[in-house]
């Protein structure tokens, strides 16, 4: 809240007067609080004392003040020596996703302000583990497409608004509602994957998708004191063979830095509302309704020379939850509530855009990308409201022609779509990641991520939780998806542990020293030229 009120724009104080109205009770509730207190204490009486009482509870109270006031003086000093009080200590007591019940809000507000990283040295890292070299594509793909095609292909990349795999019947059968079945048909023609997110918020889905770059600080990326640094996105190498880069989004230009971001990944043009410039589809709160903005960017694709690439991201299934008065629910949307209602007119302007984009000559070369950019902003079953399930999103690539549909159960996170997407498209350049080629049989699966102060690691079986330091979780998800049994005092894991802290070693190096691209320095050497790459 602190943070959506520092934006200053006028849609932050329109979302933070819905969130008012919306919980209008809580007021209602300390009102009455306040009410209450002032009646009971107006109707209560203190007898009097002697004097020589009132005396002795003042010098007592006096010795007691003093006391209290040297210690806190002597703690704060840390002259006992003994450990500081941190958030960290907090994990001993409870789970990841219940630690701000245990912490009190102060005490959050003054611990969580971003601290400069420090350069890390305690674990051997390889310079060359992140950098793409050979982005060798071996499997997932039709033989006779193998070899690279005259013509390139297109790239259209949809990143949904917070639905998460549990909102579907592909991922999920047991959801209690149909919501999205014109996405559920489009995975099970898809090369799907275990999708993760490797953020919570949509601000830090966007470095993670586009720049292969996950959100392991406390302040996101664009508002962390690296914001600044040189970034590798799929959409700068995509430009630099001649692409047409476009990134869309319906909501109002400016908005969490997205148009200033983007352009830094590699996209050289930005429609957002003012581009679309009809305020009759606007929402009043974020922006243009997804199903309008689906069919403007459809319309625009096909005005565009090709090949192109570009990135949609909708905002429909955003709170406060709003679609358009004249859209149509079935009658058993009675019973959902206002998350499920945009659940589902999402998967309605999904399914009209592709009805639309299916029609243009661009279509059949298209590469489509469909994923999320966080999962649900409420859960209904309990093995997707623990941190492991509270991360799974769709993450699936679409073209019959040459992708073959199937269903993989390896996990696949956001900082994997960046090589991937070259890889698919048959682009062999060079590019930083951390994360690793869907297309290549050779890359080993894992997941990475970071949440009220835990950092999470996953190779495909074991899940391990960390402070940074220390380890406190080791979970086997695929068969203990409710994370119940936790096997730290059975199991040891130091190869997992080892590639978490080598990770976040390789990662917060990196960020202290702008080394998040790949740069090629021309050197002449004798009337010769010679390109090396250096990180």
């Amino acid at each position: 809240m602190i943070q959506l009120l520092g934006d200053g724009s006028k849609i932050s104080w329109v979302i933070v007067g819905q969130v008012i109205f919306d919980h209008w009770y809580l007021l209602v509730i300390y009102v009455l609080f306040v009410l209450v207190i002032n009646v009971v204490t107006n109707n209560t009486q203190l007898h009097d004392d002697k004097e020589h009482v009132i005396k002795r509870w003042r010098l007592r109270q006096i010795v007691f003040l003093v006391l209290m006031l040297s210690l806190a003086l002597i703690e704060w000093r840390n002259e006992l020596r003994t450990r500081h009080i941190n958030a960290s200590i907090a994990m001993k007591y409870t789970n990841p996703q219940n630690l701000p019940v245990l912490l009190n809000t102060p005490f959050c507000i003054f611990s969580d302000r971003e601290q400069p990283m420090t350069e890390r040295h305690e674990y051997i890292v390889d310079p060359e583990q992140f950098v793409h070299k050979n982005l060798n594509i071996n499997r997932f793909v039709a033989s006779d497409s193998l070899v690279a095609d005259s013509i390139p292909t297109n790239l259209v990349v949809i990143v949904m608004k917070g639905i998460g795999q549990e909102m579907t019947r592909y991922y999920n059968p047991q959801h209690r509602f149909n919501l999205t079945p014109f996405l559920d048909t489009l995975l099970a023609q898809s090369l799907t994957f275990d999708g993760r997110s490797n953020s919570r918020r949509s601000i830090e889905a966007l470095p993670a998708i586009l720049a292969s770059i996950p959100s392991l600080m406390n302040d996101d990326f664009v508002r962390s004191p690296y914001a600044e640094n040189d970034i590798d996105g799929f959409a700068q190498h995509l430009q630099e063979q001649g692409y047409n880069t476009i990134f869309m989004h319906g909501g109002n230009n400016g908005t969490m830095g997205y148009d200033q971001f983007t352009r830094r990944a590699g996209f050289r043009n930005y429609f957002g509302r003012n581009e679309y410039d009809d305020d009759s589809d606007y929402d009043g709160r974020w922006g243009i309704y997804d199903g309008p903005f689906l069919q403007y960017a459809a319309n625009a694709l096909n005005r565009l020379h090709g090949p192109f690439a570009t990135t949609i991201y909708m905002l429909s299934s955003r709170y406060p939850y709003k679609v358009p008065a004249d859209f149509e629910f079935p009658e058993e949307s009675y019973y959902w509530t206002g998350y499920e209602k945009t659940v589902y007119y999402t998967d309605h302007a999904l399914r009209g855009f592709f009805e639309t984009a299916s029609k243009m000559p661009w279509f059949d070369n298209t590469l489509f990308v469909v994923t999320s950019d966080a999962s649900n902003g409420e859960h209904f079953q309990p093995e997707y409201s623990n941190v492991w399930g509270m991360y799974a999103i769709p993450i699936a690539f679409y073209q019959p022609s040459r992708i073959v549909a199937r269903r993989s159960g390896e996990i696949a996170q956001q900082i994997d779509l960046s090589p991937s997407i070259l890889s698919a498209l048959q682009v062999n350049d060079t590019l930083f990641s951390f994360g690793r080629n869907l297309f290549d049989s050779i890359s080993e699966p894992a997941f990475v991520s970071y949440f009220n102060l835990t950092y999470q690691y996953c190779d495909g079986t074991y899940l391990v939780q960390s402070d940074g330091k220390n380890s406190f979780g080791i979970y086997k998800p695929v068969i203990d998806p409710l994370l119940t049994d936790n096997l730290i005092d059975r199991l040891q894991c130091p190869d997992v542990f080892e590639k978490l802290y080598t990770l976040l070693e390789d990662y917060d190096n990196r960020m202290i020293n702008n080394e998040l691209k790949i740069t090629i320095d021309t050197i002449t050497l004798n009337n010769d030229t010679i390109y090396e790459t250096q990180e």
